[in-house]
């Protein structure tokens, strides 16, 4: 696969190197040690330190530094926007997302997390991925922004077109992004219209956004299309991909999966090391507008393109001790799993419950689970690491 003159992370050589390995934590620390490269204008970096620094600099753009990145030639809101935009917008829609408004949901879950699990409990056997991975996260959302679940299917496949574009160039999934793209945005469009013509007083995201105001009037069209592009991709995947990694690896150690059956206490902190260990988002990118300094001689120049591997970061050597391991004790250490500074993952905090609860009933349900053919196990770590295929099997119920 080859670059063109814009960067896309999907297609950079690391990227490449790492797409299908089951277990790419060695060579991602190895990189850490190294600490960068910097290869055709674009500047990768692997250091914990150095990523928390590059994140947090106002002289840093996100991913909207070199343009739309997702079939959308529009700036996605909050993704692609920096500055006192990005600023304007956050404060509007972090509290959408915040701890509170997200509890009520955790019943909600528990409930579907149940439901999934009678589909699959008699057989003794299921894809996780397929069968409860998929489903939980996806329908979960839907049903908190308030878009209709039996359009799931159009969803997943809209999802799919922008994070996983076939093509060999960046020109050939950019045109490939952009069906996707239009699909969804002709669908909001048409969608949004039916919701502001519903007088029934609903509490859904969609809904508070109808009823919101910024710089002192409703939002404006074009940026209600551009949020909503952005969820309908960033929330039907990356809670995905994170119970897939979190299922795999405990099924392959039943010892540490039968710590957590006996002790849920146990669980958040759990949770946190093994997606630091995993990294279900691997890499984001970032834009320089002026040199930066990052010190023993890493200097970023203005107008480079930066490849910030978070996989690298939470397995860096010169950061964590013994960062290969595992190790539950380690509690609630900062990672990158939700990147961090001014673009740090809005959906933060519905992830971290998501994952907690759906976790929580299938100890519950299917406690003693595993990875019977690790071998079988299907990776792909490109935008984000999902395994794929998730063979495992369990005393039927």
């Amino acid at each position: 696969m080859t670059q063109a003159t814009k960067f896309d992370p999907r297609l950079a050589p690391i990227t490449q190197h790492v797409k299908s390995m089951a277990s790419p934590q060695a060579f991602y620390s190895e990189k850490a040690e190294q600490r960068f490269e910097r290869v055709n204008g674009v500047v990768t970096l692997y250091r914990f330190d150095d990523i928390i620094k590059i994140n947090r600099h106002p002289a840093i753009l996100g991913n909207g530094g070199q343009g739309g990145s997702f079939g959308n030639d529009n700036p996605l809101i909050p993704l692609e926007i920096d500055g006192e935009d990005h600023k304007k917008w956050r404060k509007l829609l972090d509290p959408i997302f915040g701890p509170k408004q997200m509890a009520p949901l955790e019943a909600q879950i528990r409930t579907l997390a149940g439901e999934l699990i009678d589909k699959f409990i008699s057989q003794g056997a299921a894809d996780l991925h397929d069968d409860f991975c998929v489903p939980l996260p996806s329908l979960t959302f839907l049903r908190l922004v308030g878009a209709p679940i039996e359009d799931l299917d159009f969803f997943i496949d809209f999802k799919n077109g922008v994070i996983h574009p076939e093509g060999d160039t960046v020109e050939e999934m950019e045109a490939n992004m952009a069906v996707a793209g239009g699909k969804l945005l002709e669908y909001f469009v048409k969608f949004l219209a039916e919701r502001r013509q519903d007088t029934e007083q609903k509490d859904d995201v969609i809904a508070v956004l109808l009823r919101s105001e910024v710089d002192g009037k409703p939002i404006e069209e074009l940026d209600l299309l551009n949020i909503m592009f952005l969820l309908m991709f960033a929330g039907l995947d990356t809670v995905t991909s994170s119970l897939s990694c979190i299922f795999a690896w405990l099924g392959q150690h039943p010892e540490e999966r039968d710590r957590l059956v006996a002790d849920r206490s146990l669980l958040p902190a759990a949770i946190e090391e093994i997606v630091r260990y995993e990294s279900p988002v691997p890499s984001g990118q970032r834009f320089a507008t002026e040199d930066i300094d990052l010190g023993d001689g890493l200097v970023i120049k203005a107008g480079e393109a930066i490849h910030a591997i978070w996989a690298a970061a939470n397995v860096d050597p010169t950061h964590y001790d013994n960062p290969l391991e595992v190790d539950f004790s380690r509690g609630r250490a900062p990672n990158m799993v939700f990147a961090s500074g001014t673009h740090r993952c809005l959906g933060s905090h519905l992830a971290r419950m998501e994952l907690r609860t759906a976790l929580d009933e299938i100890l519950n349900r299917i406690p003693d689970f595993t990875v019977p053919e690790p071998e079988k196990l299907v990776y792909d770590n490109v935008s984000v690491r999902t395994v794929t295929k998730l063979p495992v099997s369990f005393t039927a119920g």
